[in-house]
Parts: C-alpha cells; sequence; structure tokens
C-alpha cells in the first residue's frame, strides 16, 4: 500500500475510533481491586470483562466494587477513573458470605461507623458516611453520551414496561445521602439499574415503625438519586427506584431530563421532587416522562420486603407526593403513558409552577386512589393539555385494606381527601387550558378547582373541556371534607375564567347534573361502562373497566379537538 493511502487509511481509523466513543469499564463480582498509580498492588485496570485470575497487578479484568469506579482508596482523593463519553457495565452484584449484604455495587460505608469499619471508602473525603457518593459523573457530549449501564441494559424491558428481573442492583447505605449522584451530570445515560437500599428503620413519620434509624449506625440511605440545576440532557432508562427514606428522586434540574419506563416507589417522603429542600428553582427545565409510574410515595419499604411496611402523610410526619415542586419554579412537562398511584399525598403536583414561561402536556396517564388530587397543575403551565387520561379520585382509598399489602399499612394515615378536589388548574391571563377525551370518575367533593393567580384577573384565558366523561360517586364519608348529598360537585371557579367552552360532555352521578344549558351537546346520562360498579366499600373500584359498552350514549357524540 502506498505511503499516502497507509496514512489516509490510519487517519480514517483515527476519526472511527473516536465518532464510536470511548472507552468501555466493567465492574463484576468476581473482579479484583483497582490499580492506580496511587494503588499500585491494584489487581484489575476495570477495562475487561473477565475476571481477576489469581495473580499479578494491574491485570486486564474488571473491577469487583462499583465504587472503585471513583475510589481508588487514596487519602483524600474521590474522582472518575472514566472520562466523559467513556461507557460503564455492571455486571450483577453477588451476596457476600462474611456478613449476607452484598458489597460489589453498595454506595458508602461498608460498615457502621461505631464498627470501625466506615473509613474502607471514601477515605478522607468530606460529610463522613452520609457524603460518601460519588462526585460529578464525568460529562459527555450530544454525540456520545457518558453511559452507567446494567448488564442487560440491551434486552431490560418486555413492551413499554421495564423488566425488573433483568436489573443489576445498586444500594445505599449507612446513612449515604444518595445512592445515584447526577448533581452536573451532562449527557448522561443510566440503564438498566435497580436503585435501592436494604433499610430496616425509617427517618421520617411518627411513631416511628418498625424504628427510627440511627445515624452511623444502621444501613439505610436518604434518596435514589439527586440532581441539581447543572443537570441536564440526562437519560433515565429501565430504572426502578425504590425503598429510600426520603425521595426516589430530588433536586432541581438544568435542561432536559428524559425518563423512559422508570418505575418510583416505596420512598418513605415523595417520588421525585424537584425541591431540593432549599426551593431552588429549576432553569429551563424540560422533564419528559414517558411510560412510566410512581406509586405508593409516602410509604416505607422494610428491606428485604417489596410492599409498603407503614404508610404516613403530612400529619404524621410524612409527605407523600408521587411528584413535588417547590413554589417560584418554572417546569416544562411531557408525560405519556405513565401513572401516579396510592400516594399519600397529590399523585401529579405541578401546583407551584408559578413563574416564568412553561408549558405541560399529559396524555394516556392515570392517578388512582391518591390521598390529595391526582393531578394538578400551576398556572404558568401554559397552554396546559390534558388528554385522553383516566383519573379516579377515590381519596379514601387507603383507608382499607389493599391486596399485597400488610394490614396496618395505613395506621399512620388522617389526611384523606386533603385537597377535597378531584383535579386542580389554575391561570393567568391570556392562559389556556385543554382537557379532552378524558374519563373521570371521583367521588371527591369537587371535581373541578379552577383559579386565577392575576390580581387583573383572567378575562382572556381560555379553558376548552371537550369530550370528557364524569363520572360521581356519593360518598357520604366525605361529607366531614365538604361533600354533599348527591353527589360530588362539578366546576369550581374561584374566579372568573374569561372564555370557557364546554362541549361533547357527558355527566353522571354529579351533583346538580353538571350540564351546562350554554354548552353544546352536554349530556347528563349514565355512560354505561362494560364494567360500572355500585359504590359501597373502597375497593369496588379496584377493578374497574374504563372500556364502554356497545349501548353507551357516549358513542357518536364526541367533537373534534384539534
Amino acid at each position: 500500500m502506498k505511503p499516502s493511502r497507509l496514512i489516509l487509511w490510519s487517519l480514517l481509523l483515527t476519526l472511527f475510533s473516536f465518532s464510536a466513543g470511548g472507552e468501555t469499564w466493567y465492574v463484576r463480582h468476581d473482579g479484583g481491586t483497582r490499580y492506580s498509580a496511587k494503588a499500585p498492588t491494584g489487581q484489575c485496570d476495570g477495562k475487561t470483562d473477565a475476571p481477576y485470575r489469581g495473580k499479578g497487578i494491574n491485570q486486564h479484568c474488571a473491577f469487583n466494587d462499583y465504587r472503585y469506579l471513583w475510589d481508588d482508596w487514596s487519602y483524600g482523593k474521590v474522582a472518575w477513573v472514566i472520562a466523559g463519553g467513556d461507557t460503564v457495565i455492571i455486571r450483577g452484584c453477588v451476596p457476600n458470605a462474611e456478613n449476607g449484604y452484598t458489597h460489589d455495587c453498595r454506595v458508602g460505608f461498608d460498615k457502621a461507623a461505631t464498627a470501625g469499619g466506615g473509613y474502607t471508602w471514601c477515605v478522607g473525603g468530606s460529610g463522613g458516611s452520609g457524603g460518601c457518593s460519588n462526585p460529578v459523573i464525568p460529562s459527555g457530549t450530544p454525540a456520545h453520551h457518558t453511559r452507567i449501564l446494567g448488564q442487560n441494559y440491551a434486552s431490560c424491558s418486555v413492551g413499554n414496561a421495564v423488566d425488573k428481573s433483568k436489573l443489576t442492583q445498586i444500594f445505599g447505605g449507612f446513612g449515604v445521602w444518595e445512592t445515584l449522584n447526577l448533581g452536573g451530570a451532562q449527557y448522561v445515560d443510566v440503564q438498566c439499574l435497580e436503585i435501592t437500599s436494604h433499610a430496616k428503620c425509617i427517618v421520617h413519620g411518627y411513631p416511628a415503625v418498625p424504628k427510627a434509624c440511627q445515624p452511623g449506625t444502621d444501613d439505610y440511605d436518604s434518596d435514589g438519586i439527586s440532581t441539581d440545576v447543572n443537570t441536564h440532557d440526562l437519560l433515565l432508562q429501565d430504572l426502578s427506584i425504590h425503598g429510600h427514606t426520603d425521595r426516589g428522586i430530588k433536586g432541581p434540574i438544568g435542561g432536559v431530563v428524559t425518563a423512559l419506563r422508570v418505575d418510583i416507589a416505596y420512598n418513605g417522603m415523595a417520588g421525585w421532587d424537584f425541591d431540593d429542600g432549599r426551593a431552588t428553582p429549576s432553569v429551563n427545565g424540560v422533564w419528559n416522562f414517558n411510560y412510566s409510574t410512581i406509586e405508593w410515595s409516602g410509604c416505607n419499604q422494610i428491606y428485604p420486603g417489596t410492599n409498603a411496611n407503614t404508610c404516613y402523610d403530612d400529619i404524621n410526619g410524612g409527605y407523600g407526593d408521587g411528584v413535588g415542586t417547590p413554589p417560584g419554579i418554572c417546569l416544562t412537562a411531557n408525560i405519556d403513558h405513565s401513572a401516579f398511584n396510592y400516594n399519600t399525598q397529590d399523585g401529579l403536583d405541578l401546583g407551584h409552577v408559578d413563574t416564568g414561561k412553561c408549558s405541560m402536556t399529559v396524555t394516556n396517564s392515570t392517578g388512582i386512589g391518591n390521598l390529595g388530587q391526582p393531578f394538578k397543575w400551576g398556572p404558568n403551565e401554559n397552554p396546559a393539555i390534558f388528554t385522553n387520561n383516566t383519573v379516579v379520585a377515590n381519596c379514601l382509598r387507603l383507608s382499607a385494606p389493599m391486596t399485597g399489602q400488610p394490614s396496618g399499612y395505613n395506621a399512620h394515615l388522617g389526611d384523606f381527601c386533603r385537597s377535597h378536589d378531584a383535579i386542580s388548574f389554575n391561570f393567568r391571563q391570556r392562559g389556556t387550558a385543554l382537557l379532552a377525551n378524558n374519563t373521570i370518575v371521583t367521588y371527591a367533593p369537587t371535581s373541578f378547582d379552577i383559579a386565577c393567580w392575576d390580581k387583573g384577573g383572567c378575562s382572556v384565558s381560555s379553558l376548552i373541556f371537550k369530550n370528557n366523561i364524569v363520572l360521581g360517586y356519593d360518598n357520604p364519608k366525605t361529607y366531614n371534607f365538604g361533600g354533599k348529598s348527591g353527589g360530588p360537585g362539578g366546576f369550581y371557579y374561584q374566579q372568573p375564567i374569561g372564555h370557557v367552552s364546554r362541549s361533547s360532555n357527558v355527566y353522571y352521578g354529579i351533583r346538580g347534573g353538571g350540564c351546562s344549558s350554554g354548552a353544546l351537546n352536554e349530556r347528563c346520562v349514565d355512560p354505561r361502562f362494560v364494567s360500572e360498579p355500585h359504590f359501597s366499600t373502597e375497593q369496588d373500584l379496584d377493578n374497574f373497566n374504563f372500556h364502554l359498552s356497545p349501548s353507551t350514549p357516549a358513542h357518536g357524540s364526541g367533537a373534534d379537538v384539534r
């Protein structure tokens, strides 16, 4: 081959290698310790998907502990070995024969600080056991994201659902603040992981059942994932985030964050809370939440259990929002095929989005069994589009036994129907909201609570309410919360909204009928679902079949929503 061709070929190979992304690193239980300039007796370089062969240093083999990715045990030095654009593949963890819990995918100290074993990891790091998490992950680029992957990342879902049997577990313990720190993460993908805790105690709620966590002694973490205003272009895909004593995900964001097939459940305070505790506002926040679920927030999961040991609400030392936001936030939310169920406060609470220019789209999603409102949004979500959703505002559901949950799971719940509404939303002047093609089943005292936040009024704001079915049930247990005989109320306007267009809706069981004489083609008739249960106990609505029967009066009465 001519020299010029050799030079050209070498150049092409270089360009191809660059475009294909960076290095790949491996973690597996049969790997070895990390070799570095400051850890010269380390066994493996972490760059080969192979076990340690039993002898030698700096061998081509995987690390045997997830924490070696950023901690080589050199005093005061905590930094990722990987570079931006690299890929990490984490193999499954295995129990440790010495003490019965896994080490290789633990985050935080190995043992309680009081046992003298805490300083194996994070030697010289700040924050003690609480701060013993990963530092900022090296950022990728738009073309080559940094990737943190479980071993089955290429086949970690079944259809549109995460396959939890394929996930690789990482877990936090001995008081670490977060299992996965995504503060400052930019152009980073996290996929195919179970992010959990092995807690046998709780931090929030009283009386504490089974016991209150003791810092430095008990094996628990606070949050599953943390973010901050420097977090953007982040992909969370095929994750199960559960069992944390505080939040599943916590913190503001600084750009686009996408969750695809993410299940967040059984976290002691909230599911996904955009409030870091200091009401730090997100910056240019865009939240995409697709084919994902947030449920049982406010309920503590005690390891190795898989359900709600004990739930708490805001009058018993807990909180319980599925999604929470602080005041002064602007967050654009795009939500599709997702669920917000059985949370001990609101399901999706975007009610504090009250600053800047944002928008909201919620489609093909559900909210069921929450103590507060299934859905609520603030005045700066403009336009707000809420279409093709199913809402069951049965705010007393968690007062009753639940299949799969232990008896007494609800012993410390009391703030039922705390918001008195099914759906609450707000306008500013010139704001618009479209609610179309939704099915709302409710016994909340008020079906729709609508307000204007501008002192000058909302005379040119617009509400379009089309093709919805609203089915109400009379529940005497809500009378103490403002409910009345005859079923739930319909629309409650705290202030006038300038343009309200209602057409082709069906109402049944709504106090006063629900229909408006000024609306087009609204009907107050039984919608005749395939299964439309008689309501006498909270369990009656559990198996509601939302398909319409062939004889329904709703067929053919809809209007064009384009």
